[in-house]
């Protein structure tokens, strides 16, 4: 066993489980759900491949076969190992696509509104299917008889060094990575923001081409060590990490800017205080549920020309309650309705009702 490949394995699993766990402290949205999935899958391998890497498979250097002889004990773990090998396929290919699902939902939700939005989502679904069934299926279909996988002696052949399977997962992998770094430039293109926060969002958004940039690495070093579970295991375990970076980033991004803006904006609460004798913040005050969870203030003082940043704040959570109109209220009454139909007049950010999505915008 290669105890250095195992502890990579090992800290690149738990890493990505760490920034999969992350993104699970705010609210729960669909992608949030299909996350734990990716973190049922990515557990899965990881005690997988510890046996994998442990015991072996039937995929042996020609070198290692004439020169040892194989006792019952060894043949029996790489029959297992092999195995093994096979199911965590099956979980790994699983987690690249449930990883793709979460990014697309990420998306879903800044088109909300938009009139291609659910014809665009369809395809993309779609596409996700079919390819995820080809990768499954090239799983099991290299070695015929399906027992060569794990036969151990006689030597099975080439089909046990699985490069078919590599090289169709690698491709498609590549294809629907391309299909979600594309998909995001028209919807940025459409809002109405200044451009450096465009260019930021095109930046967070187009950090899939680092995980084609392993893919199309890994394919040729693979194929020059077909022999070689550890380079293989080690190059999986890269991408797989890769993966939850570059699919968890705008989350967690917006995530934290929207943490960013609450303490800014209790500072400002703290600026401009109460109006006397409301007994609520301005958070309360000024809240409206036409605004679609969005929260705007309207304070004394603010100049004209202010930044959306500095005029509209993030949503207060679930758990808040609208403020009932007093007949105090009417005039800010007034001013919360006209802000509604600005925030109205935002399609992305009036259709992003999830917090962290309203991270991104404001970032």
């Amino acid at each position: 066993m290669n105890n250095s490949t195992l502890a990579i394995h090992w800290l690149f699993s738990a890493i990505s489980l760490l920034i999969m766990g992350l993104r699970l402290t705010q609210d729960f949205n669909l992608g949030d759900y299909v996350t734990m999935g990716a973190i049922v899958c990515c557990l899965s391998r990881a005690g997988l491949i510890h046996v994998v890497l442990a015991w072996g498979t039937s995929n042996i250097p020609a070198a290692v076969r004439a020169s040892h002889t194989f006792t019952k004990e060894e043949i029996y773990q790489r029959e297992v190992g092999s195995k093994l090998s096979i199911v965590n396929r099956f979980f790994y290919n699983s987690y690249l696509w449930l990883q793709k699902l979460v990014l697309l939902d990420v998306y879903r939700r800044l088109m909300a509104d938009l009139r291609w939005e659910k014809v665009t989502i369809r395809v993309f679904l779609f596409v996700f299917l079919v390819t995820y069934i080809v990768v499954q299926v090239a799983n099991v279909v290299e070695c015929k008889p399906m027992r060569l996988y794990w036969q151990i002696v006689p030597d099975p052949g080439k089909c046990a060094a699985a490069q078919v399977q590599l090289v169709v997962l690698g491709v498609l992998n590549i294809v629907t990575d391309i299909m979600l770094i594309i998909l995001p430039i028209p919807v940025i293109a459409y809002w109405k923001k200044p451009w450096k926060r465009k260019i930021k969002l095109y930046i967070l958004f187009t950090l899939g081409f680092f995980i084609i940039a392993i893919t199309v690495i890994r394919l040729p070093i693979n194929a020059i060590n077909k022999n070689s579970q550890v380079n293989r295991t080690t190059w999986a375990s890269t991408e797989l990490l890769t993966a939850a970076i570059v699919v968890n980033a705008p989350t967690l991004y917006g995530l934290w800017n929207l943490r960013r803006l609450r303490r800014s904006d209790q500072g400002s609460d703290q600026k401009y205080p109460t109006q006397a004798g409301s007994g609520r913040g301005a958070h309360d005050e000024f809240w409206h549920p036409d605004a679609r969870g969005l929260t705007a203030h309207a304070r004394a003082g603010t100049s004209s020309g202010a930044d959306d940043d500095e005029v509209f704040a993030m949503a207060p959570t679930s758990r808040s309650r609208p403020h009932r109109a007093r007949p105090s209220d009417g005039i800010l009454q007034t001013k919360e309705l006209t802000i509604s139909e600005e925030i109205r007049s935002h399609d992305a950010e009036h259709a992003s009702v999830h917090s962290s999505e309203r991270g991104i915008l404001r970032g």
